[in-house]
C-alpha cells in the first residue's frame, strides 16, 4: 500500500458519513450517487486498529523485531556459540580453581588364619568375616571410602566441610555453607575415586582437593578412619568366632548332660547298671547251676541203679535237683522270659540301655569335638590380624591435575556448536515446509 493511499485512509477515519461522502470520489448519475470503490485504498494490509494502541503500533512489535534480529544465522551463532564459548574460556582459564590429586595404592591383608579351621561352615574365598583376605575385602574398603559414615567421621575429625567451602574456591566448584550431610556426601563422591583390580584386590584411592596439603590431609584422614573400620570388623569377627565356639560347646555339653541324666534315671528305675554285664553274669550262673545239676543227676542215677533211690540220700538229691531247676528257670526268665512286659528281663532292658548308651557316646564325642574347636577358635582369634597395606604412598602434589582446562573448554564449544547446528537445521526445515 502506498503512503498516499494510507494518508487518504487516515483522513477518512473519524469523519461523519456526510463528510465521508464528500471526500470519497463519486460518479454523479441522473437519479443516485455511486461510490467509486475502485479508487479506495487497499485496507487488507493495514495494521489492526484497537482502542488501546494507535494505528501502526503492535504490543509485540519490539519483540518481533528483537527475535528477527537475534535469530539470524550470524547473530545466533554469535549469541549461542561464540559468546558462551568465550565465557567458558574466561571461566576455565581465568576463574576455575586448581584441584590437586593425592593417590594411594593399597591392599587388604589378613594373616594368622588356619585354612583347616572350619567351624562347621564351608568357607571358600573367605574374607574379613571368616578367613583369609581376598578381593571381597577390597570391595568392602572401596565401598566404605564413599560412604556417608566416612564423610561424617571426616567432618568430625578434620572439618571436611570447611575445606570445601573456602572463599578462595571459585563459586561453581565451592560447596555451599548451608549444605546438608547428604549434599556433602554427594560432593565427596565427586571428589574421590576408588578402583579395585579384581584379580589382585589392589585398591587405587584418589582424593581431589584445592591445595596439595589438603589433598594429602584428607587422604590420610580417610585411611585412618578406614583402618578403624577394618579393626572394628576384625575384632567383631574374632569375637563372633569365639562366641560361636562357646555356643556350640554349651549346646553339646547340655546334650551330653541330658544323655547322662537319662542313663542314670533308667539305671535307678531298673536297678541294673549294665544289662550286658548283668546278662553275662546271669549266663555264667546258669552255666554253673546246670553243671551242678548234672553232677547231682549222675549221683541220683547211681543210687537208682543200686536200688537205693528211696533212701534219704536219694530224696536229698531229688530236692537239690529241683531247687537247681527252679534257679535255672528264674535266671532264664530274667534273661528272656515268655512275658515281654516284665521290666526285670535283661533282654528288654538291653534295647533301651543300648539306645541311651549310644546317645551318651555320641553326645560325648560331639562335646569333645566342640571343645577342641573352641580352643582352635581362641588360638586363631589371638593370632589373626587384618590390616590395610599401602605399597604406593602419595607424595605432595606439585601441579594441579584438574580442571583440564583446554579439553573441557573444547568439549563445551563443540557441544554448543553441535546444538546450534542441530537447531538451525531444524528451523530451516520448518521454514522450507511453510513455503
Amino acid at each position: 500500500m502506498s503512503l498516499n493511499a494510507y494518508a487518504q485512509f487516515r483522513s477518512i477515519k473519524g469523519s461523519s458519513p456526510a463528510d465521508m461522502s464528500r471526500q470519497l470520489p463519486v460518479k454523479r448519475n441522473t437519479m443516485n450517487f455511486e461510490v467509486d470503490y475502485k479508487n479506495l485504498p487497499d485496507t487488507k494490509n493495514l495494521p489492526r486498529l484497537t482502542a488501546d494502541h494507535p494505528v501502526g503500533l503492535s504490543p509485540h512489535g519490539w519483540r518481533s523485531s528483537f527475535s528477527a534480529f537475534l535469530f539470524t544465522k550470524k547473530n545466533s551463532l554469535l549469541f549461542f556459540v561464540i559468546l558462551p564459548s568465550l565465557l567458558g574460556a574466561a571461566y576455565y582459564f581465568g576463574i576455575a580453581s586448581n584441584q590437586y590429586v593425592s593417590e594411594r595404592r593399597m591392599i587388604v591383608r589378613t594373616i594368622g588364619v588356619s585354612e583347616r579351621f572350619d567351624m562347621s561352615e564351608n568357607r571358600s574365598g573367605q574374607s574379613i568375616v571368616g578367613g583369609d583376605s581376598l578381593t571381597q575385602d577390597s570391595y568392602i574398603v572401596a565401598n566404605y571410602l564413599e560412604s556417608p559414615e566416612l564423610v561424617r567421621k571426616l567432618e568430625s575429625s578434620i572439618g571436611l566441610r570447611s575445606l570445601f567451602t573456602k572463599n578462595t574456591i571459585d563459586f561453581f566448584s565451592r560447596l555451599s555453607r548451608e549444605a546438608s550431610l547428604e549434599d556433602l556426601n554427594e560432593y565427596w563422591k565427586q571428589h574421590v575415586d576408588t578402583y579395585v583390580d579384581g584379580p589382585s584386590g589392589i585398591i587405587v584411592f584418589s582424593v581431589r582437593a584445592f591445595s596439595p596439603e589438603e589433598a594429602v590431609l584428607i587422604a590420610n584422614a580417610a585411611l585412618v578412619v578406614t583402618n578403624e573400620m577394618i579393626d572394628t570388623i576384625s575384632e567383631k569377627a574374632k569375637k563372633d568366632l569365639v562366641q560361636r565356639g562357646e555356643h556350640d560347646v554349651d549346646i553339646a555339653m547340655n546334650d551330653y548332660q541330658t544323655a547322662l541324666d537319662q542313663m542314670r534315671d533308667y539305671q535307678n528305675k531298673t536297678g541294673i547298671l549294665d544289662p550286658i554285664s548283668s546278662a553275662k553274669m546271669v549266663s555264667a550262673v546258669i552255666s554253673k547251676l546246670t553243671e551242678q545239676k548234672l553232677q547231682l543227676m549222675v549221683s541220683l542215677k547211681s543210687l537208682e541203679a543200686a536200688k537205693a533211690a528211696d533212701t534219704a540220700r536219694g530224696r536229698e538229691l531229688r530236692r537239690s535237683i529241683q531247687a537247681i531247676d527252679d534257679q535255672i528257670t528264674l535266671r532264664r526268665n530274667n534273661l528272656a522270659g515268655a512275658d515281654p512286659t516284665d521290666e526285670t528281663q535283661l533282654s528288654s532292658s538291653m534295647t533301651e540301655f543300648g539306645r541311651l548308651e549310644t546317645r551318651r557316646v555320641v553326645t560325648q564325642a560331639i562335646y569333645e569335638a566342640t571343645v577342641r574347636n573352641l580352643d582352635t577358635a581362641k588360638s586363631t582369634a589371638l593370632k589373626r590380624t587384618t590390616f590395610i597395606s599401602i605399597f604406593s604412598d602419595s607424595h605432595l602434589p606439585e601441579k594441579s591435575r584438574y580442571p583440564d582446562r583446554l579439553s573441557q573448554w573444547f568439549i563445551l564449544t563443540a557441544l554448543l556448536f553441535t546444538v546450534w547446528m542441530t537447531a538451525t537445521l531444524i528451523w530451516m526445515s520448518i521454514e522450507d515446509h511453510r513455503v
